[in-house]
């Protein structure tokens, strides 16, 4: 867990291992001042029973603890039915609902929870995002991801949208790199009925369909110079026009961008200023390998393997740990799903290994053709039972003797694999 929950108030008393406070006015300051100052806090105060002014006076010394000990807390005020649900004020958050107070606070919890679990490893970098996603949860501008290819900038953008107060609006995502310069006005603006030939309908842009939520624009520096100047105008005005309007467009839209250029100059400073009042940096996979195995466990879970990372063969693992990844996330995605094809990864010094060894037993093919007259594929059909055999002993080894395993591996029933077990090992024996 990244973040520590507390919850206060009457109405919350049954709530399993929140039980520390039973009144407003017992929280001890000092707990929250003095433990964990870097892990964020999330206060849930149930105050359906408490007059407007004994909120505000609790929390205006709730607030001048937090500006004197820069404290990571935010709290969410529970008030039911009240008139000001949804409204953002500082360091807390009025919210409620026709549910129980109860029920409100295990939706946000969860939902934390479900988010925070998609951003996948425990090394510094990523416990600092995870973080920082939890304060997120009160910010509503603009933020400019920076990372690579491959990082994962899409899932973030996704996960800050679910986590914003804006998490139940619309979420629209566009690539422009990915977008011919022709089109990528109409797809991000629309256009009226008749504004160019072959403009038979109206057509609503992704920022009007975004209206009221988040539009993620991916690879925001291949965007052209004059689509950026519309887009810093909706920053500054909340306006667009869409193509062939002459009246503007109210909207109100967050935005989330994304680069893979650190100091992206074919981005307007005026608009990397608009859009970068938060900067998140994506860090690379080579500089976090210690998630590796937590990775390619996750990936193996959901798709339903027992197996796991620490049951690999020592030459596979320092394959995968040993790797640079120019592509990122992405890339060792692919290495695990090709792992998982054919059990093994062919990458880097096993590439040239493998290259090397094909051309000696290609050589030794021939040879024997010559000397002894055994066909190619005699010497196949041989060189298949050989590595057949070495492969299903060093993975019964591996597995400890776990033949349903096995078979998942080798895409064979356990009694097959038993009877190919035996042949083989029959067979070794009369060698």
């Amino acid at each position: 867990m990244n973040y520590r929950a507390i919850m206060v108030g009457e109405g919350l008393k049954e709530l399993e291992a929140f039980n520390w406070f039973s009144n407003i006015y017992e929280l001890d300051f000092d707990y929250l001042v003095n433990t964990g100052r870097d892990i964020p806090t999330l206060l849930f105060i149930d105050g359906s029973s408490y007059d407007e002014k004994v909120l505000q006076d609790w929390l205006y010394a709730f607030t001048n603890i937090i500006l004197i000990n820069n404290n990571p807390i935010r709290a969410f005020i529970i008030k039911g039915y009240s008139e000001e649900v949804n409204t953002f004020k500082g360091y807390y958050r009025v919210i409620g609902g026709p549910k129980s107070s109860r029920q409100i606070i295990q939706e946000v919890i969860n939902r934390i929870e479900s988010q925070l679990s998609r951003i996948v490893g425990v090394s510094r970098k990523i416990v600092e995002l995870k973080k920082m996603l939890v304060l997120s949860m009160f910010y509503d501008g603009s933020v400019m991801i920076l990372g690579k290819t491959g990082t994962g900038k899409n899932l973030l953008a996704e996960v800050l949208a679910e986590v914003s107060p804006r998490w139940n609006k619309p979420f629209y995502s566009m690539n422009c790199a990915a977008i011919p310069e022709t089109l990528l006005e109409s797809e991000l603006f629309g256009y009226k009925k008749g504004a160019f030939t072959g403009a038979d309908t109206e057509k609503k842009g992704l920022i009007e369909l975004a209206n009221t939520g988040t539009l993620f624009l991916d690879e925001i520096g291949d965007m052209p110079a004059n689509l950026q100047a519309k887009i810093l105008s909706i920053t500054e005005n909340r306006e667009f026009f869409k193509i062939g309007d002459t009246q503007p467009k109210r909207v109100d839209v967050r935005f989330i961008t994304a680069t893979n250029r650190t100091e992206d100059t074919a981005l307007r400073n005026d608009l990397r200023f608009r859009l970068s009042a938060i900067k998140i940096e994506l860090p690379p996979l080579k500089e976090r390998k210690g998630d590796i195995p937590i990775i390619f466990d996750n990936v193996l879970k959901k798709k339903g393997y027992l197996l796991t990372f620490k049951n690999l063969p020592n030459e596979i693992k320092d394959i995968f740990l040993e790797y640079d990844y120019p592509g990122n996330i992405r890339e060792l995605l692919n290495m695990i799903e090709e792992y998982l094809t054919v059990n093994t990864v062919v990458y880097m010094k096993t590439t040239k290994n493998l290259d090397e060894l094909t051309h000696l037993l290609t050589e030794e093919a021939k040879i024997r053709y010559v000397t002894k007259g055994l066909t190619y594929k005699e010497f196949l059909n041989s060189l298949h039972k050989l590595i057949t055999r070495e492969l299903l002993e060093q993975r019964i080894n591996d597995l400890e003797g776990d033949v349903n395993l096995l078979s998942r591996e080798f895409g064979l029933t356990p009694r097959r694999l038993r009877d190919l077990i035996a042949k083989l090992r029959s067979e070794k024996s009369s060698d």
